[in-house]
């Protein structure tokens, strides 16, 4: 089973998870659903313990359960003022036999429906990736590592929800699913989606699509008429037809002066039902005196300023 459902900054976003006691029973309230196998004179860390555990460990941006156990025991006064822990924290190795136990999906829907009630403002932008797990793998048993596709809410910085997958070549068939279950009640309706040059097909447009949501999709090598086609559009297009913005990356410290433009569908793609523009974004950086040339090139269903779109680029991949 998945360890990684809630990233974010270690103890703020820990805070506003649980400073409410309120939030903490709605919690234990939605995994009620998960019974607990145990015979209850072997318990020594009952199940609400394992759970507050699990959440605020990944909230704190553990990526496994080892990762989890070790945040436990350094932060094991803040759990208790939440549980009694009386016999402190489980080990990494424990916290895996047990979480294993429990089905990935009802663990996942439990989760997914506390965020949303803990949370109830609906996303604004969702990036969708794939990733391998750290130390996941297991050499004596010849179990190979756990790869998840990610929908990452970068506002609010939580994990929406994950699909595990055999290898990053199947992460492909594991985004419709994901998309659909996060479709539930209405909860990408209105964002925007935002997916690596792996997806920029057809099929995962009408997936995003027909989940309510907006897309932003990358075009990269891998589909080389699209991208050389609105690559040219920045040479060849009348300067009337062109929405600019400029920044400055302040974190960084250099100029970063993205460039926006919007046409209409190009020849070569499969049109995606829904789809009326393709902005491409065409970025600039300096470092140390030299300049850098990078190109970003992507598609977009929903019109956007020029402005606007340029922040949803960076915001991909937030920084950490």
């Amino acid at each position: 089973m998945e360890a990684l459902v809630l990233e974010g900054p270690p103890m703020s976003s820990i805070e506003a998870g649980f400073g409410e006691k309120s939030r903490l029973k709605a919690l234990l309230e939605h995994f009620s659903r998960i019974d607990d196998p145990r015979a209850p004179w072997r318990v020594a860390y009952p199940l609400p313990e394992i759970l507050l555990l699990a959440v605020c460990g990944t909230i704190a941006d553990c990526e496994d359960y080892e990762a989890i156990a070790a945040w436990g025991e350094a932060r094991l006064d803040f759990l208790r003022r939440f549980q009694p822990y009386h016999h402190g924290v489980p080990s990494g190795r424990w916290l895996t036999v047990f979480m294993n136990r429990i089905p990935s999906g009802l663990f996942q829907d439990c989760f997914l429906s506390w965020v949303r009630e803990a949370w109830p403002d609906r996303p604004e932008l969702v990036a969708i990736d794939g990733k391998t797990s750290r130390r996941s793998h297991d050499r004596v048993l010849g179990q190979a590592p756990l790869h998840l596709v990610s929908a990452f809410a970068t506002t609010s910085r939580l994990v929406l929800g994950q699909e595990a997958v055999e290898d990053k070549a199947s992460e492909l068939a594991a985004i419709p699913v994901l998309l659909e279950r996060l479709a539930t009640e209405g909860g990408l309706k209105g964002a925007i989606v935002t997916i690596d040059a792996i997806a920029c097909n057809a099929t995962i447009a009408q997936a995003v699509r027909d989940a309510g949501a907006d897309y932003l999709l990358a075009v990269k090598a891998n589909q080389p008429t699209l991208r050389d086609e609105i690559e040219s559009f920045f040479t060849s297009a009348p300067p009337e037809t062109l929405d600019h913005a400029a920044d400055i990356d302040k974190l960084a410290q250099r100029p970063r002066p993205p460039e926006h433009g919007r046409r209409p569908p190009l020849r070569h793609q499969p049109r995606p039902q829904g789809r009326r523009t393709r902005p491409a974004a065409l970025r600039i950086t300096a470092r140390h005196q030299k300049a850098g040339r990078h190109s970003q090139t992507h598609q977009h269903q929903a019109p956007q300023e020029a402005g606007r779109l340029g922040h949803r680029l960076p915001q991909r991949y937030p920084r950490r």
